[in-house]
């Protein structure tokens, strides 16, 4: 059970996961299923990033990640009761969010802000993955991240790129109070060896862990804000002095 933990965590890492317990918050929260929703293919999930508008510093790696990915996975498309000013900063500071989560009493990897919307971990073992957000649309968002990872002890390190597809729309629930639905997809690339060495660790069961992997992303962010709408007096005590500001208006980001 450690050993599958740590693999999913592997994979988490590469995607931007970043948390690694649910919390009690999260195990509570009802992520309803959006009626209708469809899972997508890599081609049509692909085709939504404008990769003319990306930063000419990404837009090769974006690319090839996009066209040639090692993995592929979606998961589920999500329905959820919160301020979606709140869901908008946890998108923004995943540093934040790891804070919050750890003093929800959930096991976090420590992820550390680097500065013009970069963030990153790393690890004692030589890993390192860093991450920014590449596009910020109305209803879209793209995070592109690039590293190596240590699959297992005495592994090589791998290089890894990795994109992350985010699709999220606001809505009102049957009372008319806010929700936001969302739904996120994940492409990750590497090269010919790290491949071998990733299937012959993972086997057939690579695209089942990858998918708990985006599903752990998505309540990492959903799981917050559903608690924060829910209980508003603990909001201070999981954000300190810091209070998530009025919604970021929608552009290019990164450099």
């Amino acid at each position: 059970m450690a050993f599958r933990r740590w693999r999913l965590t592997w994979l988490g890492l590469v995607a931007g996961v970043l948390a690694v317990g649910a919390g009690q918050a999260a195990a509570q929260a009802p992520f309803a299923p959006v009626p209708g929703a469809e899972k997508w293919d890599k081609v049509k999930s692909a085709q939504q990033v404008p990769l003319e508008q990306l930063p000419p510093s990404v837009r090769d790696g974006v690319k090839v990640t996009l066209e040639r990915p090692t993995l592929f996975t979606n998961g589920p498309a999500e329905s959820f009761g919160c301020k979606p000013a709140v869901y908008y900063w946890f998108l923004d500071h995943p540093d934040r969010a790891v804070i919050a989560w750890r003093r929800l009493g959930a096991k976090c990897v420590n992820i550390t802000d680097r500065g013009a919307g970069r963030f990153g971990w790393s690890d004692e073992n030589g890993s390192e993955i860093i991450w920014d957000t590449v596009l910020r649309g109305q209803n879209l968002r793209v995070w592109y991240a690039t590293g190596k990872v240590r699959p297992g002890p005495l592994l090589p390190l791998v290089p890894v790129k990795a994109c992350v597809i985010l699709r999220h729309n606001e809505g009102r629930d049957e009372r008319g109070a806010p929700i936001i639905q969302h739904q996120a997809d994940m492409f990750i690339h590497t090269d010919s060896a790290a491949v071998a060495i990733v299937s012959r660790l993972l086997g057939p069961s690579a695209p089942r862990m990858a998918e708990q992997c985006v599903t752990q992303m998505q309540t990492f962010f959903a799981g917050l804000a559903w608690y924060l709408e829910r209980h508003p007096e603990r909001a201070e005590l999981l954000l300190t002095d810091t209070a998530p500001p009025a919604r970021t208006q929608p552009g290019v980001a990164g450099n």
